[in-house]
């Protein structure tokens, strides 16, 4: 009875310390995603002016949103099952997205381009087949990376840098291309 009780209890901490989430208890998440809500309590209002590196070693500034009406900035990490998980996903919507719209992905776990995260990220780009820009955060992510509830988060910036509406967490691709589908509607 000892040995079932051990197993059980082994199987529910390992279950608990696979989420990708860090700052909320499991309840309060479900909670607020329940009611479709971010989890999220003092987002920027607005991207701030950055240059970083692409995983190809691009640099790319605030400016690239300037190149679309709407971008869609989803954080991940290559420790996070959900964020790899819906990539393949998020690939075929970046090749059918709506005039105006463009994706990026922020990886918040890679530091530098000779990390083991950086490696790791490169692997999981290609296999699971994005083309779309990741990015590698610099400090001035620091803000919004601090009040992410866990990855992936996904949010979506105007092209003056203005973070609209508020952020997806969890893998929701469906809910992101709806954000986007009501956005372009309101906009009429």
């Amino acid at each position: 009875m000892k040995k079932i009780v051990s197993v059980i209890l082994i199987i529910v901490l390992c279950l608990g310390m696979s989420a990708c989430s860090s700052k909320e208890t499991e309840k309060e998440s479900e909670t607020e995603a329940a009611k479709g809500l971010s989890a999220v309590s003092s987002f920027p209002e607005s991207v701030p002016a950055f240059s970083t590196v692409d995983l190809e070693g691009n640099t790319v500034t605030n400016d690239i949103f300037s190149q679309a009406e709407l971008t869609v900035i989803n954080f991940w990490a290559t420790f996070c099952n959900p964020c790899i998980n819906e990539m393949p996903e998020l690939e075929d919507w970046a090749k059918d997205m709506p005039e105006g719209v463009q994706i990026i992905g922020i990886i918040v776990d890679v530091s530098s381009q000779d990390s083991d995260e950086y490696a790791a990220a490169l692997q999981i780009v290609e296999k699971t087949g994005v083309t779309y820009q990741n990015l590698l955060p610099t400090e001035e992510f620091d803000d919004i990376i601090g009040e992410l509830v866990g990855v992936p988060t996904t949010f979506f910036v105007d092209r003056d840098g203005a973070i609209v509406g508020e952020p997806i967490i969890g893998a929701n691709v469906e809910g992101y291309k709806q954000y986007v589908e009501d956005y372009f509607d309101e906009q009429k």
